[in-house]
Order: structure tokens, then C-alpha cells, then sequence
């Protein structure tokens, strides 16, 4: 054909993949004739074809030096997946407003725990890698040391000391196994009501009781299920008698009832496929003791495992209307419910781990009285207590995914959840009863537990931003080497490291209270774990703004633990040698000259400031003082101010009362691009 003829169309280089699959002629058109004849013209799809695109030789090495620079910068590769990960937001939200605005360096911060370091090896008691989530206090102890010592091997999440099991010696406990008296069972029971009872429904008042009578006058031959469920009562009843060890390995009392009721458990090869409530609450009931035996990891699996049983029982969804269950089966099941959420939440915490269930997948009703018969009611306390317990379990289940969730989950929005965050806890703590809240002595032993827990939620939320003005205020770390004379730092900045330290401060009080009042849990996980915590954020600020209320409150802490310690606590074992290490580290440090430290100082800017900040440039004059309200000049506290958030520019924060001014709250050069230089993230926050 001539050149001047009938032009040909052009033809598709590939077929479309039917006819490629049948290796036939394709006519490329979209759709093709033979999908077109066949009746298949909607799954007609072609290969999508790369397009070539010049480009110029020095770009394409602009583009190579760019990837060698930021190879080296970040020295982990960055996450593959770059799609949107949804954040659970449960449907009660103390929270529903915007956040107030925020500067770009605020808007693109992610949490500085995640700074990218490289990972140093980590000596592993087993084969396999452990993992050590960031929100745990494990995870900071090692950021922290990390910071104080270059050599220093990260430790892992689990306790090096814990109670381990043996086969034969559980078969000749068992084997030997004796009820206890009838009035000694009676009595540890009621030892265990009293420090867990008011938030855990250990057992149905009445029921339970008589079912104990009815085993010992033998009219009831109890099932092995039943047995374990009871063995694990006496195990938490002689934990918390406050008698020390037993035996020369100053072994914790109730570990015999423990070992009989694990050997019960494992007994039962099929209740995962014949799940019931009670094996829900033996787990639980197991998973409370492993803790306090340092036995965390398993634990955290009975609970796991505790949860997928209530799952496949419906136990989180609402009851139906045409239910068979009684209203009594009908509320110990959905106490069980909330008690197991609670304990998980509060475990994943400790281990850094991520919520099991979210929270858009329960309806199930909160406890209540309600539809209740007066001898029905007889069978639970009031379920005040447990709710309060369950709210502030919600909080943390938000501070897991939305603090410590994987970065690119969250956005970068670090800020903007600490402003959600606090803001629940806020309004969690103005909505407490009086009765609920700590005094000066005698605070019962719940409100207690309930408040140790508050203060280390916002410790959890707050001890980022702490640690990073430790790093700035020291020069440690690897940014210690570029490090000025001068540091300026943000109001907001040092408020929020002041309610970290004020938390602490808190938990002491708190603590030394218990200690007085001989209500410590003297084998207890959960107060040794709070105690560990605070000491930590107390030893920070004592070495960032020497005070004798934080040496005070410090020294209470870490006497109250070596205590336990020598009485027999095993995580407390795990937690001094941690504090013993950065002690040490510390006083090393300061024999060198390496702790004087730079002084912090605020960012100057002309625009207005918030009245309620003071207009004076020296940071230590002003950095984690303790309110006026906490003690006047004899040194007695008054409990009924304390208000660990109550920073009169924190409430302002939180209210957005001061929306023109947040953005001159941190400067060009401040403290959240210091943030962002420190974690080495790839933002642009000139653009």
C-alpha cells in the first residue's frame, strides 16, 4: 500500500488477559471482539503499560545522591506500606472536638520514641527475638540507659527473674494436694475481695460460698474446672495476706495453689472448643497470678486466650431479647466481660503491646443492678467501682494506639493526641465521686489502685516529650555533638514534662501512704511496676532541676521497692537492678563533667503569650516545680487539690481557650523541630 493509503490503527502490543490466557488473536480494542462475542465485555482488562518518561542525566543523579543521603539518615529502611491505617475511636469519647490548631512543626511530629536509631543486639534468654513495645516502661528504662551509656544492651520485656514451673514437681503437688480449713479458705478469700474484689467480681457472693460449704461437707463432688477456679482464688488469697516469703528461696506465698491450679488447666485439652464463663474466669483469675509470680509473658497469653473464648461466647456483644440466661448468669457475664477488657488493656500497657478488641466491636452493657431482685443483688457489689475501672481502661486502650501506635498509623500527630489523650483523662478525673478519690491517709486500698493507674497514664502520655528535654538539657544521644550553648524550648513543651513529673510526685504520695497504712501489696505486680515507673521519671528530674521534694519523693519510692524486694516481690527484683543500673550510670556521668548539661530557654517572640505564663527566659528557675497547692511550708500535703494536670497552661491547651497564640508557642528552631531532627523523619516543615 502506498504512503498516501488508508492508515492502519495502531495495534495494542499486548492482548487483553482472556485472550491471552486462551492464546488467541486479540483485536485490542476495549473491549475486544471476542470478549465482546462471548458475552464477557466487563472483564475485558488489559495490562497496564509502564510509561517512559526522559529525563535528564543530572536528575537522575540528584535523585541517586537524595537516596544515599536519606539511606544514611534513616539506616532502616522505611515502611513499605503507605496506605491509611484507620484509629480505633471508641464510642463513648470523652473527646469530640477538633484539636485546636497547631503550627506545622507541631501538625507533622511524630512520637520521638520512635526515632529511628538503629537497633542495637539485644541478648535474648531464648532463641527467639522478644518484642519490647515503646509504651512500655522496659522499653523507656532502655531508651533512657541508652541514653546514659553507649555500651549498653537493651534488655527485654520480660523479667529475667520469674517463678518457673516444673512437671514433676506440679504432679507431686498435686498428687498431695489437701483442702485448705473451711474458715482459712474464707478468710483468704476475703483478703482478696478487699485488694482486687471491687474491680474484679472474683466469684457470685452467695453462690460461690455455698458451693465451698457444700464441697466440704461433701455433698458436692467439685469438677476439676471447678477445683481450678478455686485453687487459683486461694493462690490470690495467700498472695496478698502481706506474709513474707516462704521458705529459703524466699518463694511467694500461694505458689503451691498456683502450681495445682495450672496443672488443673492444662488437664482440659478441649476447652478451647467447649469454651465456657467459667474457664473465662479461670484464665483471668491465672493470668492476675502469673503477673505477680513475674511470669508476665504467660500472662499476657492467658488473657489472650481468656478473650478468644469470650468472643466465640458472644460474651462482648449485647444480649439478646429471647436470651435464656438468668438475669444473675446474664450480669456475671458481662462483669466477666469488662473485668477481662480491663486486665487486658492494663497488661497490654505494661508489656507494650496492642489492644485485642477495639472498641467499635463491643456493645455489650455496662454492670448494673438493674432488673435485679434484692437476693439476685446479694450475688455483686456495686458496680460503681468497676465501671470507673472499665473508662479509664478505654483511656488506655487510646493511649496504645494512638501514642504508641506504629507512626504511620497515626499520622505524625503526636501532638494532637496528647491533646486527645489528656483531655479524656481530664475529664475522667473531674467526673470521680469524692469517695473516689485520694486523701490524706486511709485511702482505701481500690481508690488507690484506681489512682496509681491515672497517674501512669499520663506518665505514659508525657514521658516522650520528658526524655527528649533530658536529651536536649544533657547533650546526649546522637544529636549531642550539634547540640548550642542554648536550647530554646516552648511553654507547652516544659508543661507537659511538668505533669510527668508531677504524675510521679503523685504516685509516691500515694504509695507512701499505702506503706503507712500497711495496705502495700507486698507481692503485687501492678504497685511494683508503678513504682518502677515513677522512680524513673523522678530520677530524671532530680537530675534536670534538683529539688528536695523530688529527692524526697524518690527516696520513698525506692525504699518502698528495695522493701518489697527483700520481702520477696519478684518483679521488683527485675525493676531495682534497672534502677541500680541508671543510678549508677548517673553518678559515673557526673564524676566526668558529663551531666552539667546546657541550659534550656524559651523561645522569644513578640507576639502574645497566654497570661498564665510567666515572661521570665530561665527554664530551671521555672522547669517541674511543684505547685503551690500540694504543700504549704510545714511540708503536709493537701490531697484534695492535687491536680497533676492542673498547669494553668495545660488547662488552656486543653480547653483551646488560646487559639491565636499556639502557633508562637514554639519557634523556627524550638523544641518540636528538634523533635523531628532527633527521629530523623522526612518532612518538609518550611513548605
Amino acid at each position: 500500500m502506498s504512503s498516501q493509503g488508508v492508515k492502519r490503527p495502531r495495534r495494542l502490543l499486548a492482548a487483553c488477559y482472556k485472550c491471552h490466557e486462551q492464546k488467541i488473536k486479540c483485536s485490542g480494542k476495549q473491549p475486544c471482539q471476542a470478549c465482546e462475542a462471548t458475552g464477557r465485555a466487563d472483564d475485558c482488562q488489559f495490562p497496564t503499560k509502564e510509561r517512559k518518561i526522559r529525563v535528564t542525566e543530572n536528575y537522575l543523579n540528584k535523585l541517586e545522591a537524595d537516596s544515599k543521603r536519606l539511606r544514611a539518615l534513616t539506616r532502616t529502611p522505611a515502611p513499605e506500606a503507605d496506605h491509611d491505617i484507620e484509629i480505633s475511636t471508641p464510642p463513648e469519647t470523652y473527646d469530640q472536638d477538633e484539636p485546636p490548631p497547631l503550627s506545622k512543626e507541631e501538625s507533622n511530629l511524630f512520637n520521638p520514641l520512635f526515632d529511628r536509631q538503629q537497633e542495637k543486639p539485644i541478648h535474648e534468654r531464648s532463641s527467639e527475638p522478644g518484642f519490647i513495645g515503646e509504651a512500655s516502661c522496659a522499653a523507656f528504662s532502655n531508651r533512657l540507659l541508652s541514653c546514659l551509656d553507649d555500651t549498653y544492651t537493651p534488655s527485654t520485656a520480660g523479667l529475667s527473674n520469674y517463678h518457673r514451673l516444673n512437671t514433676q514437681n506440679a504432679l507431686s503437688v498435686q498428687q498431695s494436694a489437701e483442702f485448705p480449713e473451711r474458715m482459712h479458705v474464707k478468710l483468704l478469700l476475703n483478703v482478696a475481695r478487699r485488694f482486687i474484689g471491687n474491680y474484679h467480681p472474683l466469684f457470685l457472693e452467695v453462690t460461690f460460698m455455698r458451693e465451698v460449704d457444700a464441697v466440704y461437707r461433701r455433698e458436692l463432688i467439685p469438677s476439676s474446672l471447678w477445683l481450678c477456679k478455686f485453687y487459683s482464688l486461694m493462690a490470690l488469697g495467700e498472695i496478698y495476706t502481706h506474709r513474707r516469703g516462704v521458705g529459703d528461696n524466699n518463694r511467694v506465698p500461694g505458689t503451691n495453689y498456683y502450681v495445682r491450679a495450672v496443672h488443673l488447666l492444662q488437664q482440659d485439652q478441649d476447652y478451647c472448643e467447649e469454651p465456657s464463663l467459667m474457664q473465662v474466669e479461670v484464665l483471668t483469675l491465672l493470668a492476675w497470678a502469673s503477673n505477680i509470680l513475674g511470669r508476665i509473658r504467660t500472662a499476657f497469653s492467658y488473657s489472650g486466650i481468656a478473650t478468644r473464648l469470650a468472643l466465640s461466647l458472644g460474651m462482648h456483644r449485647s444480649a439478646s431479647r429471647h436470651t435464656t440466661l438468668t438475669p444473675v448468669e446474664r450480669e456475671s457475664r458481662r462483669r466477666t466481660w469488662w473485668v477481662l477488657y480491663f486486665f487486658d488493656r492494663f497488661s497490654a500497657s505494661k508489656l507494650g503491646q496492642p489492644i485485642t478488641v477495639r472498641d467499635e466491636d463491643i456493645d455489650v452493657e455496662m454492670p448494673s443492678m438493674d432488673g435485679l431482685t434484692k437476693e439476685e443483688m446479694a450475688e455483686f457489689l456495686d458496680p460503681r467501682n468497676l465501671i470507673i475501672n472499665i473508662k479509664l481502661a478505654r483511656i488506655i486502650g487510646n493511649i496504645l494506639t494512638q501514642i504508641y501506635g506504629i507512626p504511620k498509623a497515626t499520622k505524625g500527630l503526636y501532638i494532637h493526641q496528647v491533646h486527645s489523650i489528656l483531655k479524656q483523662l481530664r475529664a475522667w478525673h473531674d467526673d470521680l465521686p469524692c469517695d473516689m478519690r485520694v486523701t490524706d491517709r486511709g485511702t482505701p486500698r481500690p481508690v488507690a489502685s484506681l489512682h496509681l493507674a491515672y497517674n501512669q497514664c499520663i506518665i505514659q502520655t508525657t514521658r516522650p516529650v520528658l526524655l527528649h528535654l533530658f536529651k536536649m538539657q544533657f547533650q546526649l544521644g546522637s544529636k549531642s555533638h550539634e547540640a548550642s550553648p542554648r536550647q530554646p524550648v516552648s511553654s507547652i513543651t516544659l508543661a507537659l514534662a511538668e505533669s510527668c513529673v508531677n504524675a510521679a510526685q503523685a504516685s509516691s504520695r500515694i504509695v507512701e501512704g499505702l506503706f503507712l497504712d500497711g495496705s502495700i501489696a507486698t507481692f503485687g505486680y501492678w504497685d511494683a511496676h508503678h513504682i518502677f515507673s515513677a522512680a524513673m521519671i523522678l530520677i530524671m528530674s532530680a537530675m534536670m532541676k534538683p529539688t528536695a521534694v523530688n529527692s524526697d519523693h524518690l527516696e520513698t519510692l525506692l525504699s518502698v521497692l528495695r522493701s518489697i524486694k527483700n520481702d520477696g516481690n519478684i518483679p521488683a527484683v527485675d525493676f531495682c537492678d534497672r534502677l541500680s543500673h541508671i543510678q549508677a550510670r548517673v553518678s559515673s556521668l557526673r564524676a566526668t563533667g558529663r551531666l552539667d548539661g546546657v541550659e534550656l530557654d524559651k523561645p522569644s517572640s513578640s507576639k502574645s503569650r497566654p497570661p498564665a505564663v510567666s515572661a521570665s527566659t530561665s527554664v530551671p528557675d521555672q522547669q517541674f516545680q511543684t505547685p503551690a497547692s500540694m504543700e504549704d511550708n510545714a511540708g503536709i500535703i493537701n490531697y484534695d487539690t492535687v491536680d497533676v494536670l492542673g498547669n494553668p497552661l495545660i488547662g488552656s491547651f486543653l480547653d483551646r481557650n488560646q487559639v491565636q497564640w499556639l502557633d508562637t508557642l514554639f519557634s523556627e528552631d524550638g523544641t518540636l523541630k528538634e523533635f523531628a531532627s532527633e527521629i530523623e523523619e522526612q518532612f518538609l516543615f518550611n513548605s
